[in-house]
């Protein structure tokens, strides 16, 4: 039986989804993958090893995931595969194709793309890199009698082995219409190709004018075609920029036809400079039967500097009620669950993942941190003194880790069976900052929060509204996230890290905004208060007008706590950006405004105003939009919490 994608699957009616499932769908058991969640909870990446590129299939009861193999291109000889029936705990199926089955292909082989059909399993691919028309090499497909292969070459040759309209043939995606008819979407260098597949899945069709080759090439293609159907729409998705630097991205265009046309609408995934740079060439996964969709990526952790080293992620991917995808936020996250600890890095002691949770043996001042560089943000997670007198804790904006008691720069917040929870700085010797009593107990769990926003730092225990220490410190301004012991073994659960937030609901989130004229089109008011500062330098109201203003209507007269303004460095850009001088005014009509907030001198990324009032309008007036002459505004968020 053929199978349905899971990117694939969406109909605009229950009834005929339930009948192309039935059609479609290989048996099996139901699928457990998660229904609602906003990223891989069990951490990214939820690969081990360097790969790119994937591609995805629901087969059955599993999900499927075919990446490339990310090395030289000499190296790239074979494709591995991985599947999972809840996408959590993941397989590895290595050398499900190897070019010693492919005559034609020596080396490069790239971004696989899966198919069921006609009672077989397609693996379309990308070999040898060919520069020319006059070089072997290009698109093929081998096929296979189950998921996992050994997948042999169909032809012989290559499916498509020149260039048309530009379009090197590399980066394909098979995508089978509600009507049966299958496509192939291609191309690199800078041009984009749709092809008809025949119902045989191995030869090409051609279209009502006659042609074999469509250029549907979109503004600002590079590679890396992705299509899907949601609704009745069918959604293009592209990579931009290069694939090595941290510029990789991925846009998309929308269309009511399958060859077009296609517009370019908007960035959805680029770097997060707290999380990952490259970013990209992506494929998407839909949970049968649902409305949920995760974007499966490749991105390169920020320490690493080799082009080759990239790892899979997915982050949930959210549309509007117009069906316009909203910017990815790649989330960090972890609850050990998937048995594993990928993408942490011990430094000392003894660290596993066992039993859903991060254990570490006792130590003096074994540490264990993410590839990450957060500045402003929140931390949570579960912490549990397993044993001894000592303390377990958090520890963030560190650099220059090393094995040792206080070797590394940073913070360290820790609770205590010895009565305290207690707050550091590190710069290879130990500052305490602060320390306040409370009871410990070894074997209970805590749940803590730190929230760092410029110089203010404040830990929370247990009750996360209320801070068991506050206090003040400019030392060290970003860096990585991790855990700590010293003289106590403990366990770590449940870790999310992210923006600045404090309790309280964001008022202000996806509310009506305007504002003055914007850079470009695509850095208007609304994306202000779209909830996220990740979707890359165009994620942000700019104005270049002198005298610049935002205005937020929160629908009704609203008791307000706080303000939050999340300003160009919050968003990845440079600390020079941030907003110098501005005001926050609030209105119960639109027309008489009383100031709330006045700020002169700020240089930080994101800053926090308490008040005690009430409005239904709230204005932002920028007064210096930068440290420099520049002249344009940059806003990443203004939340109004109440």
């Amino acid at each position: 039986m053929p199978n349905i994608r899971g990117r694939r699957a969406v109909r605009p009616a229950l009834a005929i989804l339930a009948a192309v499932l039935l059609l479609l769908t290989p048996a099996g058991p139901a699928l457990a993958g998660p229904a609602d969640q906003t990223t891989a909870e069990s951490g990214n990446p939820f690969t081990d090893g360097w790969y790119a590129d994937p591609d995805v299939a629901v087969y059955g009861s599993t999900y499927w995931v075919f990446p490339t193999t990310s090395k030289t291109y000499g190296e790239q000889t074979y494709l591995d595969a991985f599947s999972s029936t809840d996408l959590v705990n993941w397989t590895k199926h290595p050398n499900v194709l190897t070019t010693a089955r492919v005559s034609w292909a020596s080396y490069a082989m790239w971004a696989p793309a899966p198919v069921y059909r006609n009672g077989r399993y397609y693996l379309y691919f990308a070999a040898n890199d060919i520069q020319n028309n006059s070089a072997l090499g290009g698109i093929g497909v081998a096929v296979a009698d189950q998921p996992q292969g050994p997948y042999s070459d169909a032809l012989g040759r290559p499916l498509i082995g020149q260039f048309h309209n530009g379009a090197q043939p590399i980066d394909q995606d098979v995508f089978i219409d509600d009507d049966g008819q299958a496509y192939m979407y291609y191309g690199g260098w800078g041009h984009a190709n749709v092809v008809k597949l025949n119902a045989d899945m191995i030869s090409l069709g051609t279209f009502s004018d006659g042609s074999t080759y469509k250029e549907i090439t979109p503004s600002g293609y590079v590679e890396g075609s992705q299509m899907f159907k949601r609704n009745g729409k069918y959604y293009l998705m592209w990579s931009e920029g290069g694939w090595t630097g941290p510029d990789y991205s991925v846009s998309y265009a929308m269309s009511t036809s399958p060859t077009g046309p296609f517009t370019r609408l908007a960035k959805v995934l680029a770097q997060d400079p707290a999380v990952a740079r490259g970013s990209g060439h992506n494929s998407v996964i839909n949970v049968p039967g649902t409305d949920v969709w995760y974007i499966v990526y490749h991105r390169r952790p920020l320490s690493e500097t080799d082009g080759n080293h990239r790892q899979l992620a997915y982050d949930r991917m959210y549309f509007n009620a117009d069906g316009t995808i909203q910017p990815v936020t790649m989330r960090v996250k972890d609850d050990f669950n998937d048995g594993n600890a990928l993408g942490w890095h011990a430094y000392g002691g003894s660290f596993a993942a066992s039993g859903g949770r991060y254990q570490a043996g006792s130590s003096l001042g074994g540490k264990a941190l993410l590839d990450t560089n957060f500045a402003d943000f929140s931390y949570d997670a579960d912490v549990t003194v397993t044993s001894g007198g000592g303390d377990a804790g958090l520890i963030f904006r560190v650099k220059q880790p090393a094995v040792g008691t206080d070797s590394y720069t940073g913070y360290y917040a820790g609770i205590s069976p010895a009565g305290r929870v207690v707050l550091g700085r590190v710069n290879n010797n130990w500052t305490q900052l602060q320390a306040t009593a409370m009871t410990v107990t070894v074997g209970t769990t805590y749940r803590m929060r730190v929230t760092a926003v410029g110089p203010s730092i404040k830990v929370y225990v247990g009750d996360l509204a209320t801070p068991k220490i506050a206090v003040t410190d400019a030392t060290f301004a970003s860096g990585a996230n991790g855990v700590r012991v010293f003289n106590a073994a403990g366990a770590f659960d449940n870790m999310a890290i992210g923006p600045a937030v404090g309790t309280g609901t964001n008022l202000a989130l996806n509310r009506p905004a305007t504002g003055t004229t914007p850079c470009v089109a695509t850095e208007g008011p609304e994306k202000a208060v779209n909830g996220t500062v990740n979707g890359g330098n165009t994620d942000k109201f700019c104005s270049a007008v002198a005298g610049a203003w935002l205005r937020v209507d929160l629908g009704a007269t609203r008791a307000i706590t706080r303000f939050e303004v999340a300003h160009a460095q919050a968003g990845g850009e440079s600390a020079s950006f941030n907003t110098r001088a501005y005001t926050i005014s609030v209105s119960n009509d639109g027309t008489t405004w009383t100031q709330a907030v006045a700020v002169t001198n700020n240089t930080t990324a994101t800053t926090l105003h308490p008040v005690a009032l009430s409005g239904r309008y709230v204005r932002l007036n920028i007064t210096t939009p930068t440290q420099t002459t520049e002249i344009a505004t940059r806003i990443y968020e203004l939340r109004v919490f109440g």
